[in-house]
């Protein structure tokens, strides 16, 4: 019999605890106790833990990749106890009765540093401060977990303990009472040294939160062949995007006349998607390495993780997340002056003057989220694309910031252009019912409809795609460590990302469908001839003979 022998009192005691466990895991308690997943921790004598943890990891993703790094001194045997203590602060022990994470006892932490201590000195290392064994609680002043002595003296053999989805067994006299309160915040800092997994580099002599990175130009999540053709993807999809985007605002600023509110948010939505598309060419020119990796004092590439010192990788997001921020407030505006001029009967005089509004809110908002990611240092380079963005490590950072923004505009857009659409069909069957001429009322109705479902379906994909990527990364940070297990191994989808890049830039390419048409043509040709007849009018817009695409305010008699 091994340390983790069973005893009759903790049998009973952990029964006890048990016995609410579905409780925990799916009744009001839900998402406080949950499965350890950490391979290192996965036949310990308890199978729920609790995050955040004791080293102050909010996810066993990021607990995983780090106690990996004490492998080699566990394989070496220093200590019976070592890797149980080591679950014990990485994946603590859960129970519903208390709102806290269990640790080790006190006197196991001794007990393992003893053992190790004179390992790692051999090794020119200290004990790490994060181990510091009086920071642990201790019997009958803590609630901890320690064992009995073991006639053997031995460790056990990996998979010896068993365990079980409802009723596991203690070994030795594990519950003490504590009555002594726990600080929420981390108690230890991380690591100054440590090894790092396979195809990982160690960062923490850079001054990172975290200790490891993803090697650069290596494999980690993606195959070569997977990045070499998401890049081809991404650039073919972005040229297509820029040039038909830029075409809609050059035809803007032949004519300008010719675009008033309602429509002339059109002309800043395309706007936005050129620069977003822009994004992506300068990538595809500079390189995924110029953009998304870094390098180590000692020379080593990694896939940044805090983009904040590298100029090429601050460039990208600030393009791609400000701009497209941007696109989507401008939707908003969009549907919201389309609702005015067909809902409310606004004239185009009465929404223009709350143009200085839109431009500071639509301009405005996307700074301010910008600035709130630099400071938080929550840029993040991509495996796959080799671009830089917030969300690519830190889910909570892609939900805050990413997610949650567009599915407000999006919910926005969608209640103003119903709205509006709406009261273009009470209008529509007043005029109709008035025997008046429809047929530009129906024209216009029909390009509303199809921008906005040209808008809507891919704004609603790439909100889905973040979803997915939201509720899969954590575990595709165990799969690059090497660190995960059975149904935890969910690749990511090929498919999906590039529905994502895809959809991303679709609505720049479609946004130029609002001047293709022969009015379009006529404003070239006499845009061009004005400027054969007088090349000094360099500025001078042509003025377009036929009226403005505006249907508000629709006639008072109706």
């Amino acid at each position: 019999m091994g340390p983790y022998n069973r005893t009759p009192i903790i049998r009973l005691a952990f029964f006890l605890s048990s016995f609410f466990s579905s409780y925990c895991v799916f009744g009001d308690e839900a998402g406080k106790c949950e499965r350890i997943t950490i391979p290192m921790c996965q036949d310990m004598p308890y199978n729920l833990t609790r995050m955040p943890n004791y080293i102050g990891h909010t996810n066993q993703a990021e607990a995983a990749i780090q106690v990996h790094e004490y492998k080699p001194l566990v394989e070496v045997g220093c200590s019976r106890h070592l890797r149980f203590f080591l679950c014990s602060l990485y994946a603590p022990m859960c129970t519903p009765q208390v709102d806290v994470p269990i640790p080790s006892c006190q006197s196991i932490c001794r007990e393992v540093q003893e053992g190790c201590l004179p390992v790692l000195r051999k090794f020119n290392f200290e004990w790490p401060q994060m181990l510091n064994c009086s920071r642990l609680p201790v019997p009958n002043k803590g609630l901890c977990m320690e064992f009995p002595e073991s006639p053997q003296g031995m460790a056990p053999k990996p998979g010896q303990t068993q365990t079980s989805n409802t009723l596991l067994d203690f070994p030795g006299e594990m519950w003490k009472a504590w009555g002594a309160t726990r600080s929420k915040s981390p108690l230890f800092p991380f690591p100054s040294h440590g090894t790092c997994p396979e195809r990982h580099v160690y960062i923490g002599d850079v001054g990172r939160d975290v200790t490891c990175a993803p090697e650069c130009g290596i494999a980690v999540h993606f195959a070569q062949r997977d990045k070499r053709f998401a890049e081809i993807w991404m650039t073919v999809w972005a040229t297509l995007c820029f040039l038909s985007s830029f075409f809609t605002v050059a035809t803007f600023w032949v004519d300008m006349s010719r675009f008033q509110y309602p429509e002339r948010p059109i002309i800043f939505l395309s706007l936005c998607y050129n620069l977003y598309a822009g994004a992506f060419l300068v990538r595809a020119f500079a390189g995924a390495k110029s953009v998304s990796c870094d390098r180590t004092n000692s020379g080593h590439e990694y896939l940044i993780v805090e983009g904040v010192e590298n100029t090429g990788c601050i460039v990208v997001f600030l393009i791609l997340y400000y701009f497209g921020i941007a696109s989507c407030i401008w939707w908003v505006i969009l549907t919201l002056t389309w609702f005015l001029s067909a809902g409310k009967k606004w004239s185009n005089e009465s929404v223009q003057a709350l143009s200085t509004y839109f431009h500071v809110g639509a301009w405005l908002t996307p700074a301010v989220l910008a600035v709130i990611v630099l400071t938080m240092r929550q840029v993040d380079a991509d495996e796959l694309t080799g671009l830089c963005y917030v969300g690519y490590t830190d889910s909570d950072a892609l939900l805050g910031f990413v997610i949650v923004p567009l599915c407000v505009f999006y919910a926005l857009g969608v209640l103003f252009i119903a709205s509006g659409f709406v009261a273009l069909l009470r209008i529509r069957n007043v005029m109709k019912k008035g025997g008046r001429n429809i047929a530009k009322l129906e024209k216009l109705m029909v390009r509303i409809l199809v921008f906005s479902v040209l808008y809507a379906v891919p704004a609603l994909c790439v909100i889905v795609c973040h979803i997915y990527e939201w509720s899969y990364r954590d575990r595709w940070r165990t799969i690059g460590s090497n660190m995960c297990s059975g149904s935890d191994c969910t690749k990511p989808s090929m498919e999906i990302l590039m529905l994502k890049i895809f959809m991303n830039l679709v609505v720049g390419v479609t946004s130029g469908m609002w001047v293709w048409s022969y009015k379009t043509c006529q404003s070239w040709i006499s845009w061009a001839g004005k400027r054969c007849k007088d090349p000094k009018n360099k500025h001078a817009p042509s003025q377009s003979q036929l009226k403005p695409l505006a249907y508000g305010p629709v006639s008072t008699n109706v």
